[in-house]
């Protein structure tokens, strides 16, 4: 079955774009793979936000590369409380595409998006359009992410699929 890719650069996905990928799935009939990529400039300021918060990590998910960025760096806590964070989203996305009466599947890698977008795409050939819901360019500055709109002309001109973004 051919699929729709939404591709998120960030800790959560943006409610309209989600919505907007949904329904389009929907009117099209077809399935939504929602792939989460996490930047490492991101995992600093979210890891300082843990620290300022003080919260602490309740669960191990086995398995993800984000977990073992992360443990590999000295800072399981970090990549517990993260991966507990993210899996708690994803399961309230993929319930609610279900709902819509969308299938839809999750999976989740830390890297530099304009790469990760275009392998991902090379990787699944069932995937004929790309939803990037972006990063805006105030939180890539205070993250220390680079680019703004020169990466999504670098997704465009790389995939080998529509690319469409959502205005916010």
């Amino acid at each position: 079955m051919k699929r729709i890719l939404l591709a998120i650069d960030g800790m959560t996905a943006d409610q309209k774009v989600f919505r907007y990928a949904v329904a389009l799935c929907k009117r099209i009939r077809m399935e939504l793979n929602i792939f989460q990529i996490i930047p490492p400039a991101s995992f600093l300021a979210y890891k300082e936000t843990i620290k300022k918060k003080g919260l602490m990590a309740r669960k191990f998910m086995e398995g993800t590369m984000v977990a073992a960025t992360y443990a590999e760096a000295g800072e399981p806590e970090i990549a517990l409380d993260i991966m507990e964070r993210i899996s708690k989203k994803s399961k309230r996305l993929l319930q609610a595409s279900e709902k819509a009466g969308v299938h839809c599947h999750f999976s989740m890698k830390s890297g530099i998006p304009e790469k990760e977008i275009v392998d991902y795409v090379k990787n699944h050939r069932d995937v004929v359009l790309t939803i990037y819901d972006w990063t805006d360019t105030n939180v890539r500055k205070a993250t220390g992410i680079s680019g703004n709109k020169n990466v999504l002309t670098k997704i465009k001109n790389d995939l080998s699929v529509p690319l469409v973004t959502v205005q916010k």
